[in-house]
């Protein structure tokens, strides 16, 4: 069943349409039912629908937004039809962009810290892939929202229901552009690391942006010996590998950002370089006339630490030390402030090893809290590879607001390490309370 409207534009209208009761009656939808709207060149778009009084029948009063987002104008003729959502929609990738000219990384984050308001924004809202969300009023200037994607996921037509209906529902929130970040790498050298049991696999991609990016040393060659598709190698072996496609992808962007890697068994270690002053520093820029002298410094230093791992897991204190570094970053030259950070954390094992004098425990759980808390700006990724505690790390990424990913294989590891090279994303949660709180505004 459907029936043709001649489309209003309803102005700032909640994100909802309004129709005459006659076509409702017509079209066998109830107000706050979903319909789908199109035009002669099959844009479209979909929104909860309510009765109004002053509707004429044969029209459809619609939100401006919704429009836009849909590609449908005042005027058009659409075909209207009633659509069966999927509800416990639980995870949305929105992308951000700035409408006024701020800054991408400022504007992430404060999405990202302003979850409260998201909720207002989506509460009860259709939303389909590519969906745009125009937030005019948000404090830090005009921003635009689009649906990246979703899970369960949606496609084509498909329309769902951000509903928590008592389950958390997370948000990852990403530039819609690309943004500067920094980043702060955490590579496990213990002793379990030197098992042979990451099968080589899709690793010529990885090894040939790895020679593109970097000098093939004497020593860099003696490391790629025995990376062949199908191979077994070391799992410190795969870290190292992935964590310099990482680095080589993130200082071949060139724009300004800045690294710093450190490694840990029974004791935490950063790496520490000269800079072109002189001074010994644990910063290394991605720009400049130090930017290949970094990759080279980096390169050597991870292959050398990755030789032979031995020792506990100090976890909590990798973690404290990264928090610490962090602070070390210069501000960005164009914006004035701290980019973004992205913490790494690669481990196969579980933390057994803390600092009882400087007060660091073994276990790394109350360290994230208290570093992390109040800093929307850094985000923890956190990897396992092996035998590792999967709950501890996935909790650790989610009180980071990051993601955790388990690689079971060289090609996984090195697939993840290169997205998370370009892509700085932000997990928030948002409670069924907070959705009921935002019903209420």
């Amino acid at each position: 069943m459907s029936v043709k409207l001649e489309v209003v534009n309803a102005g700032a209208a909640d994100g909802r349409a309004f129709m005459n009761k006659n076509d409702m009656n017509q079209l066998g939808v109830d107000d706050f039912d979903v319909v789908v709207f199109i035009n002669e060149y099959e844009d479209w778009g979909a929104v909860q629908v309510m009765s109004r009084e002053d509707c004429p029948e044969g029209y459809i009063m619609i939100d401006e937004d919704v429009l836009d987002s849909a590609n449908v104008s005042e005027g058009d003729t659409v075909t209207v039809k009633k659509k069966k959502v999927t509800g416990g929609i639980k995870f949305v990738q929105l992308g951000v962009e700035p409408m006024e000219g701020q800054s991408t990384e400022d504007v992430v984050v404060w999405v990202a810290d302003h979850v409260g308001e998201l909720a207002r924004i989506l509460k009860k809202r259709p939303i389909y892939r590519n969906l745009e969300l125009s937030w005019r009023d948000a404090e830090c200037g005009h921003i635009k929202l689009r649906v990246q994607s979703t899970k369960p996921e949606l496609y084509g037509e498909d329309v769902g229901i951000v509903d928590p209906t008592g389950h958390e529902v997370t948000f990852e929130i990403v530039p819609a552009l690309d943004m500067t970040f920094n980043a702060i790498l955490m590579i496990d050298v213990s002793g379990s690391m030197q098992k042979k049991d990451m099968k080589v696999k899709n690793v010529d991609g990885a090894i040939e942006g790895l020679r593109k990016g970097m000098r093939e040393t004497p020593r860099l060659q003696e490391f790629l010996i025995g990376m062949e598709e199908g191979g077994m190698v070391s799992r410190i072996k795969a870290a190292a590998l992935a964590t310099l496609l990482y680095l080589s992808l993130k200082i071949g962007r060139g724009w300004g950002e800045n690294v710093q890697v450190i490694t840990f068994a029974d004791q935490v270690e950063p790496l520490t370089i000269t800079d072109q002053d002189g001074n010994t520093t644990t910063v290394i820029k991605c720009t400049g006339e130090s930017r290949a002298l970094g990759l080279e410094v980096i390169g050597e230093y991870i292959l050398e630490r990755c030789q032979e791992g031995s020792g506990l897991t100090f976890m909590s204190g990798a973690l404290k030390t990264a928090a610490e570094l962090a602070e070390r970053f210069p501000p960005n030259p164009k914006t004035g402030k701290p980019n973004p950070v992205m913490f790494v954390l690669l481990s196969d094992g579980y933390p057994n090893t803390g600092d009882e004098a400087a007060g660091i425990p073994v276990n790394p759980i109350p360290v994230v809290r208290n570093y992390f808390s109040g800093r929307p700006e850094w985000v923890l990724y956190t990897i396992g590879i092996g035998e590792a505690d999967v709950e501890l790390m996935r909790r650790l990424a989610e009180i980071g607001r990051g993601e955790f990913f388990k690689a079971d294989d060289f090609g996984d590891l090195t697939r993840w390490y290169d997205l998370l090279a370009q892509r700085f994303a932000i997990s928030v949660r948002t409670t069924p309370s907070q959705f009921a709180e935002a019903s209420e505004l």
